[in-house]
């Protein structure tokens, strides 16, 4: 092909008549084989790293592609392992308490612990088993599910812990594993909204199931048992007694110890009903507890508390004399030793006068120590009835000083409870709000619906230890003593004054007849 078009490029040159020699043909004929062939080569060089360009540059937008679709996955795969870890997390905050979980994440193993003072807390569905039989499995598993979510977010919100449920039964803690001296009132706050949350979801579903419910406080032992199955879980008599308390509760009713009174009496109103036989511990005395104290709730039923009630709490923190120790000797004292011609300054009586001096007192927005004292000096204010009739509150006041030492008081709380007995003296002109309740609770009767019984009571006592010869004396005598009479408390004016007012008209009545 070059020899070719060399060949004709010379004849046309001769024919333009620019004529060569044959040598110089030849010469420029291999110089522009040399340039054709390096243009060829260029021409081939070029083409061909266009090519190699294009499948680098494809190999490149693969490799990229793949690379973004590797990172994708990575990130995927980042995304659903942080999702498991939480999921993990989650699950471990569930079966273990939160400081637990900490420890068993970080360590593997934790140690048990020993807890002087901890709340157990036992519900139990009543006639469980023959429920059972009447509802097929899936329904029986919802409806379990229904209730035990509202009690897990019942004792969540009072700082309290699952520890398992087991079959219809549901078993909870307070004060573990972080401590609280509290841990008593959480407890029974939880027992009580859980019975109104069963009231609750039966009126939607009328499925009538009740629970009973038992609370115990002592001390206990938790930790992690070390088991296929891993699970944490507390142990001590007083877990046996919690749910000994349990089996002796009744439908619907929240069953305490006496351990767990203790700590509670301040604040809620309770029952005494009598004692439970335990293994190993004997004799337990048992409160039902009905509600908060309504001047404590915020609601009607008595399961919630309100401002208040924390108020109190806080003011007592842990109660130090062994108060409910003391009320129940000091009221058997009474009623063993007092001469049988006593018929209203019994221990009835000082039961009275101290939830009258409560009542005035919350009414006077008095929330604190001084409320126990003041209960403390209506239980004492009439022993002096046992050595003497006349005179009797400074061998009351003698009794307290000889008996509060034994039961944890201090010499300021003992002298304190002695001057609001000697306050409860006729004549005696009270000098602070402290002593003007005492002697309004004292008296409390003058404006209530047992007027007439108390005062016949009253009536048959004086008559028989002299201080008055007959019924007509008696009578002349206290229609004088309540047109005399004036309360002091803004409390008692608002809640006594018109009933006195009948009660004056029925004596006044009485005596003319």
């Amino acid at each position: 092909m070059a020899i070719f078009l060399s060949t004709n490029f010379s004849i046309l040159l001769r024919e333009a008549g620019l004529g060569f020699t044959r040598d110089f043909i030849f010469s420029n004929w291999v110089g522009l084989s040399i340039i054709t062939l390096l243009t060829g080569v260029i021409i081939f060089l070029l083409v061909r790293g266009r090519k190699q360009k294009e499948k680098i540059m494809t190999f490149m937008e693969r490799r990229t592609e793949t690379i973004i679709s590797q990172s994708e996955q990575i990130i995927l795969q980042k995304e659903e392992l942080e999702e498991e870890h939480k999921k993990s997390e989650a699950l471990l905050k569930d079966v273990f308490p939160t400081k637990i979980a900490k420890v068993l994440k970080n360590k593997g193993q934790i140690t048990p612990e020993y807890y002087e003072s901890a709340s157990i807390l036992f519900a139990d569905f009543v006639s469980f088993s023959k429920i059972t039989p009447n509802i097929d499995a899936e329904e029986l598993v919802n409806r379990l599910t229904i209730y035990f979510r509202a009690f897990d977010k019942i004792i969540t919100e009072n700082k309290m812990i699952l520890i398992k449920t087991i079959g219809d039964s549901y078993f909870a803690v307070g004060g573990v594993p972080k401590k609280s001296i509290k841990n008593p009132i959480y407890a029974v706050l939880s027992g009580l909204q859980m019975q109104q949350a069963v009231n609750t979801i039966n009126e939607i579903d009328e499925s009538g199931w009740k629970i009973r419910i038992g609370i115990n406080t002592g001390e206990i032992v938790a930790g992690v048992l070390a088991t296929k199955r891993p699970m944490f879980d507390v142990w001590g008599s007083s877990v046996n007694v919690a749910s000994r308390l349990q089996e002796a509760c009744k439908s619907g009713k929240v069953n305490i110890s006496e351990e767990t009174y203790r700590e509670i009496y301040p604040y809620f109103e309770c029952e005494e009903r009598g004692v439970i036989d335990t293994k190993n511990i004997g004799e337990i005395p048992m409160y039902f507890v009905k509600r908060i104290k309504p001047e404590l709730a915020s609601d009607s039923a008595g399961t919630i508390p309100n401002k208040i009630f924390w108020q109190y709490a806080n003011e007592l923190g842990a109660i130090g004399p062994d108060y409910v120790l003391m009320m129940r000797e000091v009221v058997e004292l009474i009623k063993t030793k007092l001469p049988k011609n006593i018929y209203y300054h019994t221990e009835k009586h000082a039961l009275n006068i101290m939830n009258a001096v409560e009542f005035l007192g919350f009414g006077e927005e008095i929330y604190s120590e001084d409320i126990l004292l003041l209960k403390t000096a209506a239980l004492f204010h009439d022993v002096g009835f046992i050595d003497q009739y006349e005179d009797n509150e400074d061998i009351g006041a003698k009794y307290a000083r000889d008996w509060m030492p034994q039961y944890g008081f201090n010499t300021a709380q003992i002298e304190k409870v002695c001057q609001l007995i000697l306050a409860t003296k006729i004549n005696h002109a009270p000098i602070n709000i402290l002593e003007e309740i005492m002697k309004d609770a004292d008296l409390d009767y003058l404006g209530r619906n047992d007027f007439d019984d108390i005062s016949n009571k009253l009536m048959r006592e004086f008559i028989e230890n002299g201080v008055v010869e007959s019924e007509e004396a008696f009578n002349k005598m206290q229609v004088e003593f309540l047109n005399s009479h004036k309360f002091l408390t803004d409390t008692a004016r608002s809640w006594r004054v018109d009933k006195k007012q009948e009660n004056i008209q029925k004596a006044i009545e009485l005596y003319n007849s």
